[in-house]
């Protein structure tokens, strides 16, 4: 009789009956098919973002983002992007479990450009290559979490919930409302008025309106 055999034979059968009926595991992966159709929809477009996206200094340290809301890296991560930038996501993938992987660079050029030839080759003169290598990334990209609570055996629900997490973080098919525009406003008084324009494209008379409202009391809360 093998070992694992004879173990089983030893456990009472009240255990053994318990253990045939207990439910299998839910199965925690991102549904293969699921996968295919979130890549060939969404990766290599420019989307805008609806968010502010930080630097992820680290691959274990990104932006993450589920149905609970938007976490961010450390507290001391610069923000990269921000809210109402035009981004390139370069690459999706899966990183284990229920998780995909966003890859988001400023533009498809950058992208092109630092891959190409912004990164130095490695060189045994350089001892230094790895923490440069990681810093010419930082200048122009950061990595993006999808946490799923759908399960792979709902492709349907996976898919589903993987376009409302993405919609959190780009206007996937919508635009920045009035309101939100001024909102960016109000909370970017620091900004000179071009650039200001640059991301909203409101009006330069606007702007200034906005930026005089939310320098009185209680205003940028508005």
């Amino acid at each position: 009789m093998s070992l694992r055999h004879a173990s089983l034979a030893g456990l009472p059968a009240s255990l053994l009956v318990a253990m045939c009926l207990s439910p299998a595991p839910a199965l925690r992966g991102v549904q293969r098919d699921t996968y295919k159709d979130i890549r060939g929809r969404y990766e290599g477009l420019s989307l805008r973002l609806r968010v502010d996206l930080k630097a992820a200094g680290r691959a274990t340290d990104p932006n993450v983002v589920s149905l609970d809301g938007v976490g961010y890296p450390s507290e001391r991560s610069p923000i990269l992007f921000t809210a109402l930038d035009t981004v390139y996501v370069q690459r999706i993938t899966t990183e284990g479990g229920t998780r995909i992987g966003l890859t988001v660079y400023r533009s498809q050029e950058e992208a092109d450009r630092l891959r190409a030839s912004a990164i130095p080759m490695p060189s045994m003169a350089n001892p230094n290559y790895g923490r440069t290598l990681a810093t010419f990334a930082l200048q122009g990209s950061t990595s993006v979490i999808l946490e799923l609570k759908a399960g792979n055996k709902d492709a349907p629900a996976q898919l589903a919930e993987i376009e409302a997490l993405l919609d959190r973080v780009f206007y996937l098919k919508s635009e920045p409302t009035r309101e939100e525009l001024e909102i960016f406003v109000r909370r970017h008084t620091g900004w000179p008025i071009s650039r200001l324009r640059a991301a909203t494209g409101l009006a330069e008379e606007d702007i200034r309106a906005l930026l005089k409202e939310a320098a009185e009391p209680g205003g940028v809360d508005r």
